[in-house]
């Protein structure tokens, strides 16, 4: 799950930094200065939009994707303790018979 919240949220944050070149366009004459003068600001502001992008993604993937978990880790314990799962043995020993 992390690992597709990253991709979706580098997806996003590409995105969005490509459509704000596409705006800012007139600045470059004076990227040089503008690094110089605010590497550190942009950089920081960068790690935390990604950060914020990423916990978005993170919450959007658990509210939607995660929502039947609960009911479906039910339904595979109430398997194991009656006997009629088609697991392997190997699972089923860990779980001891109450």
């Amino acid at each position: 799950m992390i690992a597709n919240a990253v991709f979706v949220a580098t997806l996003i944050f590409l995105a969005l930094g490509f459509g704000l070149m596409s705006q800012m366009h007139f600045l470059v004459p004076w990227r040089g200065l503008i690094l110089h003068a605010y590497l550190q600001s942009i950089a920081t502001y960068c790690a935390l939009l990604f950060a914020n992008i990423l916990g978005l993604t993170i919450w959007i993937e658990r509210k939607f994707f995660l929502r039947d978990t609960g009911r479906k880790l039910k339904h595979l314990d109430q398997e194991i303790h009656t006997g009629k799962s088609e697991l392997s043995d190997e699972i089923v020993a860990q779980f001891p018979e109450e």
